[in-house]
This record gives structure tokens, sequence and C-alpha cells, in this order.
């Protein structure tokens, strides 16, 4: 099962714990437990909140490199150590796996530093018959760094999955979709280290940012909110008219359902609801930033008909309904590493089946001459182009426009679709 937070232990406020336990928590909690990285990552800063900032950035670092880079980390590893890595206690696994990171991709970082940190946090967990191990696995790697670094790149070596650090069947799922050059794009720009965020001003032009934007007093004071590129084209191609009722059904956190009343420049309505009260929460956080007047919440699975967006005659009274649903994730690889780990071909079945649920719910509340817009940020052609077939069929939607952004081009991977109620 999938967790939202850090295991307990990670949660403690430690005065003594080093930026590397810091990380070596939020590394287990998401590997071995499961834990959403970006929501791991940040409840740890929040619990050690007098952490520098130097030091802060060296958590975010150690935690967010050493699981994009686990399947090689791995592949490395095995080769270096006597023990295969699925055989090794956790606590050890994943201080190897982040020490060997610091070694290979950490220059600024001298290799003595991180290995004999690494033997410190072994000991201090009650490790010390392990320190040895961990000592000369993370030695022997800092010897060949180089060769390493030089066998990645080599073909004959390092199957490609390995050097671009997917899931073997994900490599392939991509590589059968969109053909080697550009399932490799993808893949280089998933590591690339590009962490550009795209922010909407107030005044609704975009710029792309870097940096802990949550941090800045523009974001604070709702002149700014971050919104990825390509999702913000769901608020664009909808295009809502003032006086319009915009439904989001899966609107947390809230990103669409704000740009959509930002649009409508403080007419209508937009109704934005979602599964869980926690969901709806960060909605309601986002609202009360940006200062929006014309937004309602409200706690509602998707999947079940809610009868007062239904006319007395049968029709739906939404002008424009928003279905950013439930999906695989593969097009935010890049902003969320952990994905690649946490998904499976049956997933992607199953989530097209649950999208199915949903929209045949949804469609119910789009009024005559109204819009539905289907939304993903995936990359599969079970969640985006068979689904979209199957409004156009099943549902008898008229297909207006469809729109694929490949990861990199220019932010993250999105599909949108928008369709017309005869």
């Amino acid at each position: 099962m999938k967790h939202n937070t850090v295991d307990t232990k990670a949660q403690m406020v430690r005065s003594n714990a080093s930026p590397r336990e810091i990380a070596l928590d939020v590394i287990l909690a998401v590997l071995e437990d499961k834990a959403f990285s970006h929501i791991a990552l940040r409840e740890a800063l929040e619990a050690h909140e007098a952490l520098p900032v130097r030091d802060r950035g060296l958590v975010t670092r150690l935690t967010e490199g050493t699981i994009e880079y686990m399947i090689q980390l791995d592949a490395i590893l095995n080769d270096y150590a006597s023990i295969k890595v699925s055989k090794m206690k956790p606590l050890i696994r994943n201080l190897l796996r982040m020490t060997a990171y610091q070694i290979l991709y950490m220059d600024r970082i001298p290799d003595a530093a991180a290995i004999n940190e690494a033997v410190k946090i072994a000991k201090k967990h009650k490790f010390q018959g392990l320190s040895g191990f961990v000592n000369g696995v993370s030695r022997s790697i800092a010897r060949n760094r180089d060769q390493i670094l030089a066998g990645l790149n080599d073909p004959d070596k390092t199957p490609l999955f390995v050097r671009y650090c997917l899931p073997e069947w994900l490599f392939q799922y991509l590589d059968h979709m969109y053909g080697r050059t550009e399932t490799c794009r993808i893949a280089e720009y998933y590591i690339s280290g590009d962490n550009v965020n795209y922010v909407r001003f107030r005044d609704g032009h975009t710029e792309g940012m870097k940096g802990n934007i949550s941090d800045s007093e523009a974001f604070k004071q709702g002149e700014i909110t971050v919104q990825d590129y390509a999702s913000q084209q769901v608020g664009m191609i909808a295009d809502p008219r003032p006086g319009d009722l915009v439904v989001d059904v899966c609107a947390a956190p809230g990103g669409k359902s704000c740009h959509a009343a930002a649009l409508l420049n403080g007419t209508g309505m937009v109704d934005a609801r979602d599964l869980s009260s926690e969901k709806v929460r960060m909605i309601d956080e986002n609202i009360r930033r940006l200062g929006l007047g014309n937004i309602r919440t409200k706690v509602w699975d998707a999947r079940i008909l809610d009868e007062d967006l239904i006319q007395a005659d049968g029709s739906g009274k939404a002008d424009i309904v928003l279905c950013d649903l439930p999906c695989s994730g593969l097009g935010i690889i890049g902003k969320k590493p952990d994905i690649r780990y946490s998904v499976s071909l049956e997933d992607i079945k199953s989530l097209q089946q649950l999208q199915r649920e949903i929209l045949k719910t949804a469609v119910c509340y789009v009024k005559p001459g109204g819009k539905l817009l289907y939304s993903t940020c995936t990359l599969t052609r079970e969640e985006n182009e068979d689904n979209a077939a199957w409004i156009e069929t099943e549902l008898r939607l008229q297909k207006v426009k469809e729109i694929k952004f490949l990861p990199g081009n220019p932010s993250d991977g999105f599909f949108i679709s928008e369709f017309i109620k005869k």
C-alpha cells in the first residue's frame, strides 16, 4: 500500500541528526515503506526546520538523487559488493545507495567525507559488524569511479534501462510506443536535473523559475502559483466565459480550478471537488492564498452521481467539466522520481477502468453544448488516446481538440482532449 507520510522514526526531531541521516530517513521511507517522495521530504524538512539552508539543500539533493538513480546504483553495488542489494539489510542497502550517489555524482563532496559519514551512520544505528562492509564497498566504488562512469555510457556494458534509471518493463513500454530515440530523450530529461518550475502570475503570464518557490513572498501573497506549463493549457483550452459554471471533478491540489476561477475574472462559479477532506484542504489553502471568491469546494467521490449538478429535465448544469483524472503519472517522473518504481502494467489497465468509471458520471454534468476536458499527466496510450476514443464512441461526445506534451517539450508530459456535448 502507498503511504502519504514519512515513517514515525523519520518524523522524530533528533538534535544530533546529520543531513545525511535525515536524507537516509526519507530514502528509507520512500524506497522501503512506499511513502511519496515529495511528501516525505517536505515533512522531514519541516521536522528539522532549524537546519541551515545549505544543509537543507544537501538533504534534498541526496534524497532526490539517490531515489532517482536507484536502478543504476543497485547495478553498480551488485558488481562491487559480495552480497546482492536485495539481500542486504534495508538500512545498509540504502546507506550504500546514498554513499555511491555522492561518490559518483556529487563532485563537491570528497569521497572520504561521504565514506566516513556512512561508516559513522552504520555504527550509530547498531550495525558495527557491517561498518567494514560499508567502508570496503564504498572505497571500491570510489577507486573505480572513472571506470564505472565510462561503463554507464557503453551500451555493450550497461543496458539502456540501467543507464537511464528506468525499470526494464517501463523502458521497453516507452520504446515500443515512441521509438528508441524519443524514449532515450524522455529518459534523459527525467534525470537531467532541470528543476525549473513554471509559475503563473496574477496577470496570467507564465515564467520558469528555480528554487523553493513556496518560500517566496510573491507566492505567499498570492501573486504567483506553481502550475506546469502543460497543465495550464487545460484552462486555456477550456476558455471559460463570464458567468460559466465550471466543475472540476478531481481538483486537488487545485491548480486547474484556481486557474479557471481566475480566467472567469470574479464571475461565475468553479465547483472544485475531490475524494477526501485532506485533498480538499489543499484546494482550500490555494483558494485562500490566491484570494478567489468564485470557487467552492466539496468532498465527493467522482464515481458517484451528484444530483445537485443535474437539472430538473435530467440534463447537466455545467458549462465546462474538467476531468484531470488519477493516472500512472509517467509524465511527471522528472519531478517525482519514485513514480517509476510504483507503477506497473497492471496498474495502467486498472487506472484506465477507474478513469472510464469517473467519465461515465462526469459526462452527466455537462449541459448541451457544454465542454468536457479530459486530461492526464501520463504517457500511456491506454490512459490517453484509447480513453479519448472511448469518450467519442461510448459517451458520444464530439472531440474538437487533442494535444499531447512529451516530457521536455517544453515541460512535463501531459495529455489533453477537449469534447463538446451536442
